[in-house]
């Protein structure tokens, strides 16, 4: 295969990479719509988004592999593209997470106190930040986009730790039940699971050899 025909078929990898990307910020506004608005259809929305996300990856997996099996493509290039695409995987597993548990929410009609709802709010919007500014990166291989997502990873943790100081004494003091407890707090940790993986993808894609 001649190196034209590599770099076209890299371009259109690196074209649904991006695709990816855009999805996954279309499903975290989704499961944030669907949270704050009680809405179940959002989140059936977001499902069907994520198969997607989860069919591409297993297309491009496949792709990759048979392209430097029967290519001159460099192995660790595409050892590289491939853990990208992995992350992009793992942040929407996290999301997937996510969709269940505001699916619990709505259909049991669990109650958040005011400050649990804007805690996880601002976690939401924080997390849509993260995964459109991944996407803009990719696109433009821009390294202050990819320093404002691995930047915003760190904010997010010292956010979320104090957030869940926060929530303990609410919890302590009756404000926060037990069911919301447990839903708080597994949407908080698959949102910082979702930053985490597009963090870890980000530094994948800059160290490669593009």
């Amino acid at each position: 295969m001649s190196s034209i025909n590599l770099d076209n078929d890299l371009k259109s990898v690196f074209e649904r990479i991006r695709g990816m990307c855009f999805k996954v910020e279309s499903i975290v506004s989704l499961c944030m719509d669907g949270f704050m608005k009680h809405k179940i259809q959002l989140v059936d929305e977001a499902k069907k988004v994520s198969q997607a996300i989860h069919e591409e990856e297993n297309e491009l997996i496949s792709l990759l592999s048979n392209k430097a099996e029967k290519s001159n493509m460099d192995g660790e290039l595409v050892k590289s593209i491939m853990a990208v695409i992995g992350h992009l995987e793992m942040a929407t597993n996290g999301l997937d997470a996510i969709m269940q548990h505001v699916k619990i929410k709505v259909n049991e009609g669990v109650l958040f106190s005011d400050k649990g709802v804007s805690e996880i709010s601002h976690i939401f919007r924080e997390t849509l930040d993260v995964v459109k500014t991944a996407g803009d990166a990719i696109m433009t291989k821009n390294e202050v986009l990819k320093k404002h997502v691995i930047d915003k990873y760190t904010s997010i943790t010292q956010i979320v730790d104090a957030y869940s100081d926060e929530h303990e004494v609410r919890l302590i003091k009756g404000v926060c039940q037990p069911k919301s407890s447990s839903l708080y707090l597994n949407i908080v940790d698959s949102l910082v699971k979702v930053v985490w993986h597009m963090k870890l993808a980000m530094e994948r894609f800059f160290l490669s050899r593009w």
